[in-house]
């Protein structure tokens, strides 16, 4: 019995990983404060219970079995990105169960740390191994063989290397910054400003755009190789797929696109919120000859027929002698206009308020009508602005964007029906472009906030704008970078770009990329190039012709109704 008992428990701490595998994990948990710990194919329980598993007992643990048939397990919660990965490895190569599961479980949770227990000696498979790694993004990756250390470094090309002790693999961070001329593929995109291309005095063709310059420094700060890649030649919805294919199958590294909130594409750490808004044509200038009617609003017009009615009656009820109503009507309207050439007699303290009244109410509203039309024919009037969606539904015009866009335009329940029923879909890329770079007052638009900026600076030196922005959003999109899938430098990427934002260079980068738009032509600082406007062109004094014009109809009508009234009574004289 003493024999048998003596066997079970030489098997048991032979088949045990060495005291310094624990050692090991019980650092790299206190070192990047692990809060979790995933046990992957540890399936002798009771072996390692008391040696790998329960030691640690202040670090959650979860014990997975590659071989149970789920692929589908995934890493969620806040305590993802301090999660250790601990992988047994009871064979001398990386099991296909294990392989298939690894991908699945760290679901963009690449860049965890992993390490491989092994009882065999890698030294024929650990290539392998990392080779398997660095294809699926899991650059922290350490093998523990007894007490040896193995990790690899991944540029230019995957080298397994020893370890000489835990602190070099806590040190990797400087070494795995150095990409050693690692090609970085990007997509040759013309979307400006974020990214375009044009060919400078030695017809070369140059890189330009905010986007592209961080993307540029990325690498070059790194030492990588930037490479591009030619886009896709295919229109409309095909592309958006053709490349979200690129990105999957690992064609293209990082794309200088922002990530839309419904794609499910991998992409770096989002900086910011970008809405996206409708640019619309500035408001068209009223006619001149309507300038005359508009100094005073609708309101104050009723001061002054109520003013004039006042007088008139007031005139009329206060005369000693038989007087036309309708020549109390004219003195009355004189007082207003401040033309009064009339002999004024005065018989009475009413008739002395009456013409104070007139002359006080004349003054008023005579030298605030002049006053407001001075202003108004040296600024101009135009119609009224649409400042919100539901006034935008009012408009005449059209909605223009690729076929993508407007059946991403479509689905937005936010925007009214009538603006999704007034969109356009136009496939011809170099057209459309032309249209919403030119600003063609012909449709309305809808562009991310960075870009619609940059295209309503092409009217800077402007007097009155073309075109202008509604503030209100209509859906907004992620400021990121588009990556491929289980990116090895991802966590790099993201934190490059986050200190390009907070240091204020990205501002630096949009401005360079305006200069580059406006000196290689690509935009133009678009300038007043109508001719000067007259005061007092033949057009403004239409209004008053046709006042003028009303009146004398008015007065050949009271004519004609004055003389038939005369001559009915003449013959009704006669005839008695």
């Amino acid at each position: 019995m003493f024999l048998l008992l003596l066997i079970s428990v030489i098997l048991n701490y032979a088949g045990a990983p060495e005291p310094s595998s624990i050692q090991v994990i019980h650092e790299l948990n206190v070192f990047f404060k692990m809060e979790l710990n995933v046990f992957v194919d540890f399936t002798d329980f009771f072996d390692y219970r008391e040696t790998i598993i329960f030691p640690n007992r202040d670090t959650p643990k979860i014990l997975i079995n590659s071989k149970s048939g789920r692929t589908d397990l995934k890493l969620r919660g806040n305590f993802t990105e301090r999660a250790l990965i601990i992988v047994h490895l009871p064979q001398p190569q990386l099991d296909t169960s294990v392989s298939n599961l690894l991908p699945y479980l760290l679901d963009q949770l690449h860049e965890l740390h992993i390490v491989f227990l092994s009882k065999e000696h890698p030294a024929s498979w650990q290539e392998d191994v990392f080779t398997y790694c660095y294809q699926q993004g899991f650059i922290n990756a350490l093998l523990i063989h007894h007490q040896d250390l193995y990790s690899y470094m991944p540029y230019p090309a995957v080298q397994p290397i020893r370890l000489r002790s835990l602190s070099e693999y806590f040190n990797r961070d400087k070494v795995l910054a150095n990409f050693r001329g690692l090609p970085i593929r990007t997509l040759r995109l013309d979307m400006p400003p974020r990214v375009f291309e044009y060919l400078n005095e030695r017809n070369e063709s140059v890189g330009s755009g905010y986007l592209y310059f961080a993307f540029k420094e990325f690498t070059e700060r790194h030492n990588g190789t930037l490479v591009k890649i030619e886009q896709p030649q295919i229109a409309g919805t095909e592309l958006y797929a053709t490349i979200w294919k690129m990105i999957l199958r690992k064609e293209v590294d990082m794309i200088c696109y922002f990530k839309q909130t419904d794609w499910t594409v991998p992409s770096t750490v989002p900086l910011s919120i970008v809405p996206e808004k409708f640019i619309v044509p500035n408001a068209r200038p009223i006619s001149s000859y309507l300038y005359y009617s508009k100094p005073f609003q609708g309101d104050l017009w009723l001061v002054v027929a109520g003013t004039a009615f006042y007088g008139t009656l007031m005139l009329y009820v206060n005369s000693r002698r038989k007087v036309e109503i309708g020549e109390c009507l004219l003195y009355s309207l004189s007082h207003l206009l401040f033309t009064c050439n009339q002999s004024i007699t005065i018989k009475g303290w009413r008739d002395v308020v009456i013409h104070v009244i007139l002359t006080i109410g004349g003054f008023m509203l005579t030298n605030l009508y002049l006053a407001t039309l001075s202003s108004i024919l040296t600024s101009g009037l135009y119609e009224p602005q649409y400042n919100t969606l539901e006034e935008l539904t009012k408009s005449p015009y059209p909605s223009l964007h690729d076929s993508y866009y407007q059946i991403h335009m479509q689905k937005n329940c936010f925007l009214p029906e009538i603006l999704r029923r007034k969109s356009m879909a136009l496939d011809n890329y170099t057209l459309l472009k032309e249209y919403r770079e030119g600003l063609n007052n012909s449709y309305i638009y809808i562009l991310y906030e960075d870009r619609a900026d940059m295209i309503l600076m092409q009217q800077y030196l402007l007097k009155i704008p073309r075109f202008y922005k509604i503030n209100q959003p209509v859906s907004h999109t992620l400021e990121s970078f588009l990556t491929s899938k289980s990116l090895p430098f991802l966590g790099m990427a993201s934190t490059f770009m986050r200190r390009l934002q907070e240091h204020g260079i990205f501002i630096k980068m949009k401005a360079d990329s305006f200069r580059d738009l406006i000196q290689q032509g690509i935009f133009t600082l678009m300038r007043d190039n109508e001719p000067p406007a007259k005061a007092f062109d033949l057009e403004y004094y239409f209004f008053a012709f046709a006042l003028w014009a009303l009146g004398l109809s008015l007065s050949l009508l009271v004519f004609l109704v004055e003389m038939v009234k005369w001559r009915y009574y003449k013959k009704r004289t006669q005839g008695s």
